[in-house]
């Protein structure tokens, strides 16, 4: 296989203020067909002094499975270089969502209106949001959020959990994908303000 070929990516950041100059070696080797990506700050990494760490899934590049990127408008586009999805075969791998409109940072509808304080929760908002769009994002490779066979949640706060549980159940139903939850203890998410980020893969309807 080869980078072209790449069809999800997973990166892991000591800082995040290592992000841009991470994001611009990145465009030199996935140019305008970057996969749909997840990038992360973590705690610490094995080795004493590297900064980061990258986690990826290709298919050969013998031709057998071809690669489409998807991309909607009715999601909000990301600002760095990758893209919202990734159709192969039967399979869909997303890009990490968060709650941002990558221009105002965390939109109004995913938070709580300061005025009315105890009116929702941000927890709860934020999963909305991000679930909302990942079905979009889904529905434009021709899947959908019940379609989803594997789930990664990562959050700021495990307190946050319940609230974070109650919304995905409703959108998820009785027949949830397997999931793993983690907390980014001491660390933080790309989108100041954002508390969960997620990221799925599903099966085409």
């Amino acid at each position: 296989s080869d980078l072209e070929h790449v069809v999800k990516a997973q990166v892991f950041l000591k800082d995040l203020a290592d992000f841009a100059g991470f994001d611009d070696v990145w465009k030199e080797y996935f140019g305008d067909a970057p996969p749909p990506r997840t990038t992360l700050q973590i705690a610490e990494l094995l080795v004493p002094g590297s900064r980061l760490e990258i986690d990826l899934i290709a298919v050969t590049a013998d031709g057998a499975l071809h690669p489409e990127r998807i991309s909607t408008g009715d999601a909000p586009r990301p600002l760095a270089n990758y893209v919202q999805g990734v159709k192969v075969g039967d399979l869909v791998f997303a890009a990490g969502q968060l709650a941002s409109d990558f221009t105002t940072g965390v939109p109004a509808e995913a938070k709580v209106d300061p005025r009315f304080p105890f009116y929702g929760s941000d927890i709860e908002k934020q999963t909305d949001f991000v679930l909302t769009h990942c079905d979009t994002v889904l529905r434009a490779a021709g899947s959908s959020l019940t379609r989803s066979v594997k789930a990664q949640v990562f959050m700021t706060d495990l307190t946050d959990f319940h609230g974070m549980d109650k919304v995905w159940r409703r959108h998820f139903g009785q027949v949830p994908p397997p999931r793993t939850t983690v907390e980014l203890q001491g660390a933080g998410l790309l989108v100041p303000g954002t508390l969960v980020e997620i990221d799925l893969i599903a099966a085409v309807e």
